[in-house]
C-alpha cells in the first residue's frame, strides 16, 4: 500500500469514527408527550394511547401518555397552556375542556382560543336517554306521558354536573315542558348502578357506556343524540325522530398544541393524527368504543369550536347551571 492510499484509507476511518462518535453524542429526539385530563382507563385515556402508539412512526419520534387528572380536565389544559411551544407537548381531550369549560367558569385559568392551537378532531360520539329495565315506558313518547303523570319523578342522573348529559336532561325537560331534577354522579358507574337498581327513573350517558346494559334488558334506551341512529344501537331512534326536533350533538375528541407552536409543526402532527385515522385497525378500535371517527384540519377543529360554543352557550345559559 502506498502512503498516500493509507492515508486516504487512514482519514476515511478517522472520518466514520469521528461521525460515529457525533452520532452517540448527538441528544436524542426528546418524547412527545400526550396530556390527558382524565383517569387511565376511561374514553380519552384509551384514545391517547392508542394513538401515542401509532403516531411514532409518522412522527419519528415516541409518545408518551402523561395523566393529568383533577378539575374536570382543567389541570391538563393549564398544563398545555404553560408548555413550551416545539409539539413536545399536545393535548387529547374531549368537547368539556375547549367548549364546555369556558361556558361554565367563569375564572378558568386558560382560554382554548387563546392559548390552544387546534390540530386535529379525531372523532364524534352519540349520547343516550335510558330508563331502567322495569320502567313502565318502552318508547320516548311513552316516558313523556308518564313523566307528566308523574311529575314527582322527573328526574335523571348523568355522570358529572357540567358535562353534556347534564345538559342534555336540560333540554329534555324544556323540550317536554316538565322541569327535570338533575342528581350529578360522580362518574358514570354509580350512575348506572342507581339506574339499573331504580334508584333513579331514567339517566343520560354516552351510549357506549349504554350499549350493554341495554342489550342485557337491565336497562331500555329510548333516544340517542345523533343526527343519525347510530350503528351500535340501530333500533334505537333519534331525538329528533321520536319528535323532540331540537335536540340533536354529539361529544368529540381533538388533539391541541400550545398557542405560538409553528405551523410547521401543526401540520406534521396533523398530518400524523390523519394518517393513524385511516389505519383500519385504529378505525375499528374506535368504531367499537362509539366513536365515529373523523380527522379535520385545523382550521375546521376550529369552526367546529366555534358552531358548539353557540349551540350550547344558550342551554347552559338557560339550565342556570354554574361550574364552583
Amino acid at each position: 500500500m502506498t502512503h498516500r492510499r493509507w492515508f486516504n484509507t487512514a482519514v476515511a476511518v478517522l472520518a466514520f469514527a469521528a461521525s460515529a462518535v457525533a452520532i452517540a453524542q448527538a441528544p436524542a429526539k426528546p418524547p412527545v408527550k400526550v396530556l390527558v385530563g382524565f383517569a387511565p382507563g376511561g374514553g380519552a385515556d384509551i384514545i391517547a394511547r392508542l394513538f401515542a402508539d401509532k403516531m411514532r412512526e409518522p412522527l419519528g419520534a415516541t409518545l408518551i401518555v402523561e395523566n393529568r387528572t383533577g378539575a374536570g380536565g382543567r389541570i391538563a389544559a393549564e398544563a398545555l397552556k404553560n408548555a413550551v411551544p416545539d409539539g413536545n407537548t399536545i393535548l387529547l381531550t374531549p368537547i368539556v375542556i375547549p367548549v364546555l369549560a369556558p361556558l361554565i367558569f367563569s375564572n378558568l385559568n386558560y382560554d382554548p382560543v387563546k392559548d390552544f392551537a387546534p390540530v386535529s378532531l379525531v372523532g364524534f360520539f352519540q349520547f343516550g336517554f335510558a330508563v331502567g329495565g322495569t320502567h313502565p315506558a318502552k318508547t320516548m313518547q311513552e316516558y313523556v306521558a308518564w313523566v307528566k303523570a308523574n311529575p314527582q319523578q322527573a328526574s335523571f342522573g348523568s355522570p358529572a354536573p357540567g358535562s353534556l348529559p347534564h345538559f342534555f336532561g336540560a333540554m329534555i325537560g324544556r323540550g317536554m315542558g316538565v322541569d327535570m331534577q338533575h342528581i350529578a354522579y360522580k362518574g358514570g358507574a354509580p350512575m348506572l348502578n342507581d339506574l339499573v337498581g331504580g334508584q333513579i327513573p331514567a339517566g343520560i350517558d354516552t351510549h357506549i357506556e349504554l350499549l350493554e346494559l341495554d342489550r342485557s334488558g337491565k336497562i331500555r334506551v329510548l333516544a340517542t343524540s345523533g343526527a343519525n341512529r347510530s350503528p351500535l344501537l340501530p333500533n334505537v331512534p333519534t331525538f329528533r325522530e321520536t319528535g323532540f326536533k331540537d335536540i340533536e350533538g354529539s361529544g368529540w375528541y381533538a388533539f391541541y398544541a400550545p398557542a405560538k407552536t409553528p405551523v410547521a409543526v401543526i401540520d406534521a402532527l396533523n398530518k400524523a393524527v390523519v394518517a393513524v385515522t385511516m389505519m383500519p385497525e385504529v378505525r375499528e378500535r374506535l368504531t367499537k368504543m362509539g366513536v365515529e371517527v373523523q380527522a379535520s384540519t385545523p382550521a375546521q377543529l376550529v369552526q367546529l369550536m366555534a358552531a358548539d360554543t353557540a349551540k350550547w352557550g344558550p342551554v347552559i345559559k338557560a339550565s342556570g347551571f354554574k361550574g364552583e
